[in-house]
């Protein structure tokens, strides 16, 4: 609580997690949970919890209430279970605290390290949230997700699907990693739900019999030549087919329309036919004529 207060005087916004505030040391044998025992310790935490709301709050600076699956309270766990409706309660009760002390500059997290119970716990968060009037901020987040791959996937299950439900408001990508690898995979995530244009959105298909160049080959080509630019959506198709309908909504379309030759679109429209050999370089030229090329 110390602690606390004095970082409250240097940051813009302090972190609480409701299952450490008040530390109440589990007990093997209980077998009840008297109203009155839960009540009192709930005052503990109000009088615990008070200096710190009124210090940020005469401050004009923000609390995340930063409820961890992994460290509930020990009231919460006997109460609701190791569960995502224990999660929630126990941010709705600090949440509480706060608006009883006129203090409204909160923003909510409920982080799992299992995907499945983020989503429960968020989901359940909202509805609660909406049914009793709250509108506060809900920063997302599966926590320690691990690193590599997996992590990145893990990561991304949970805030995607939770961001393309229309929950959430800000994101952390939590990697076994250094910092500065958690920021691409936000963006890419954003870029992905069509949230965030932050980098070229390639389309490409699947390379099948009906393809008339190599496809990863000419993808790659195309990416290293036009990666650094921003807000464009280029599609890589490799034949006729499919290539007009599956790059209708892209800026530019790269196919393949005749063996040797790459048909270049602007939208829905072909503007040229060029040797493959030359397609890149003319696809560049293309954008640059239309005056949104930069160089890298």
């Amino acid at each position: 609580m110390k602690i606390a207060l004095e970082v409250a005087k240097h940051v813009d916004k302090v972190r609480i997690n409701p299952g450490l505030y008040v530390f109440e040391k589990p007990k093997s044998d209980r077998t009840e949970y008297a109203q009155t025992e839960f009540d009192e310790i709930g005052d503990k935490i109000f009088e615990t919890l008070e200096p710190l709301v009124v210090s940020l709050r005469d401050q004009g600076k923000a609390m995340r209430i930063g409820v961890n699956h992994g460290s509930l309270a020990e009231r919460m766990l006997f109460t609701y279970g190791d569960t995502p409706e224990g999660m929630v309660e126990s941010a709705l009760e600090f949440i509480r605290i706060c608006e009883s002390l006129d203090f409204r500059n909160i923003v909510i997290s409920l982080k799992a390290s299992r995907a499945p119970v983020m989503l429960a716990a968020y989901r359940l968060m909202a509805q609660r949230m909406a049914a009793l009037g709250m509108d506060y901020p809900l920063h997302l987040g599966v926590t320690e997700a691990g690193d590599g791959e997996y992590g990145r996937i893990k990561s991304t299950a949970g805030i995607a699907t939770l961001l393309a439900e229309g929950i959430g408001d800000t994101i952390r990508v939590s990697l076994t990693e250094p910092p500065e690898k958690e920021i691409p995979v936000c963006y890419g995530i954003l870029q992905a739900l069509g949230l965030r244009k932050t980098m070229v959105e390639y389309v490409a298909c699947p390379s099948c019999g009906r393809t008339l160049f190599n496809l990863e080959d000419v993808l790659h080509k195309v990416r290293e030549a036009t990666n650094h630019l921003t807000g464009l959506d280029i599609a890589v198709m490799g034949c006729i087919v499919n290539g007009p309908g599956e790059m209708a909504d892209a800026d530019y379309g790269y196919v393949g329309k005749q063996a040797g030759y790459i048909a270049l679109y602007r939208g829905r429209d072909e503007i040229k036919r060029v040797p493959e050999s030359e397609g890149v370089q003319e696809l560049i030229n293309l954008i640059k004529a239309d005056g949104r090329w930069v160089e890298p």
